[in-house]
């Protein structure tokens, strides 16, 4: 960019140019935020988790709450996302989820899991397919297990022999 002289002592007589000589070497000495842009990227997924009995879980328990790839029928769900709560009250849990939306393929099938559990054992589990882009919040109702369970056992969700 090319200026004459004429315009100089123009700016100068007006005492613009100090003004435009800063605008013009900040404009060159910005770097891009990739910070922000990834940020930006973000989608949230925000809800509650919460169950019907009137009961307060014993101390230690952890409330797990997770995106799932539901899509293939013959495999176990594949976990995209999870969050882990370790609850310091009563119901109902509120968590987070933070994904990617680039990784959300329109031709697939996602779903919310939760499971609330103590140590080992599985305590109470989401029992309904939860979908997690129907818009926020989203309330997941977990079921008490009725005999509890080891957390890495088969579940629905999961792949299991039944029989036939």
């Amino acid at each position: 960019m090319s200026i004459s002289t004429s315009t100089i002592k123009r700016y100068l007589s007006w005492g613009l140019l100090p003004l435009v000589a800063c605008g013009l070497f900040a404009c060159d000495a910005q770097e891009p935020d990739f910070g922000d842009r990834a940020a930006e990227q973000m989608a949230l997924i925000q809800g509650s988790v919460t169950y019907r009995e009137r009961m307060m879980l014993p101390p230690g328990v952890e409330v797990e709450v997770q995106l799932q790839d539901i899509s293939r029928a013959d495999a176990m769900a594949a976990v995209m996302e999870t969050v882990l709560i370790k609850p310091q009250s009563g119901p109902p849990y509120d968590f987070t989820i933070e994904y990617d939306p680039a990784a959300i393929d329109p031709r697939m099938r996602y779903a919310l899991r939760a499971t609330i559990s103590n140590g080992e054992r599985l305590l109470f589990a989401s029992t309904e397919y939860i979908d997690p882009f129907t818009g926020n919040p989203v309330e997941i109702v977990v079921q008490r297990v009725a005999e509890p369970v080891r957390r890495d056992a088969p579940t629905l969700e999961g792949s299991y022999d039944d029989g036939l």
